[in-house]
């Protein structure tokens, strides 16, 4: 028996789907209500040091996702939090990406007539939590889930179903109206080119920047007091989905120009 085989076979959950998922990404979503701890900025700070943990240490060591017990380095390059390179390309997109949905949104704003800049809209809470937005959620979804996805399905299946639990976990239990359930689609065609990005480029780089970027300022460029909400929201989803096929184009024109020294990722998509 081979030593990658004796690895694969140490782990029960990296053999099982059903568990395997519920592994993946069940425990992020529960570790969120540290952010109720009073306090704020301590609930946000425990949700983020508490799911770096979790990640990092639990998944890899203790349960062995998403392809057995391996070297720390081993699991980050399975899930693509390593290697970052090229720095600069991978961090430029992400910026760039960032820029296209969040001037998408203003533009949209901006056509209500009633846009406010309010840089209140911006707490320092907000730049802690969007932390844990940006690094984690993309290592949890685009990192564990996926790659445990694609052990099971074929690759675009796999993509399909891990940017659907992610839209699903953002679900607002409070209620299921027409805006909300419009908002879960428009996080799917988001979570579509968080997958992209990431198979395209073989890094989860790029989406953490573009992930955090994006929730920081979001509700900066989305400030409409006093629009017709219908008018608003029809605005702001033509724009921003028209700026995530922007974006799929960008990140294949940008990686074609800039491509990575090291060997294309195994897992990018097809053309």
């Amino acid at each position: 028996m081979t030593s990658a085989v004796r690895q694969q076979q140490d782990s029960w959950f990296a053999n099982h789907m059903r568990p395997a998922i519920l592994a993946a990404v069940l425990p992020f979503m529960l570790l969120g209500l540290l952010e109720l701890v009073p306090g704020g900025v301590a609930g946000a700070v425990l949700y983020f040091v508490a799911a770096g943990v979790w990640a990092l240490y639990v998944t890899p060591r203790l349960l062995g996702l998403p392809h057995g017990r391996k070297p720390f380095r081993e699991y980050c390059a399975d899930i693509r939090l390593l290697p970052v390179t090229p720095l600069g390309r991978n961090i430029v997109l992400g910026l760039a990406l960032a820029a296209l949905t969040l001037g998408g949104i203003l533009l949209a704003s901006l056509l209500t007539n009633h846009f406010v800049l309010d840089w209140s809209t911006v707490p320092g809470l907000r730049w802690v939590k969007g932390l844990t937005r940006g690094i984690w959620e993309e290592v949890f979804f685009r990192g564990i889930l996926l790659v445990v996805l694609m052990r099971f399905y074929p690759r675009r299946r796999a993509v399909l179903w891990a940017t659907s639990i992610f839209a699903a976990a953002h679900l607002n239990p409070q209620g299921m109206r027409l805006d909300t359930v419009i908002d879960v689609v428009s996080i799917f065609f988001m979570g579509l080119l968080f997958a992209y990005v990431v198979l395209k480029t073989g890094s989860l780089l790029p989406t953490i920047v573009f992930h955090y970027t994006h929730d920081i300022f979001v509700n900066l460029v989305q400030n409409t007091p006093g629009a017709n909400e219908t008018t608003a929201l029809a605005l702001l989803y033509a724009f921003l989905w028209a700026a995530l096929a922007i974006g799929a184009w960008l990140t294949k024109y940008t990686v074609a120009r800039w491509p990575s020294r090291t060997a294309a990722c195994p897992d990018a998509p097809e053309e």
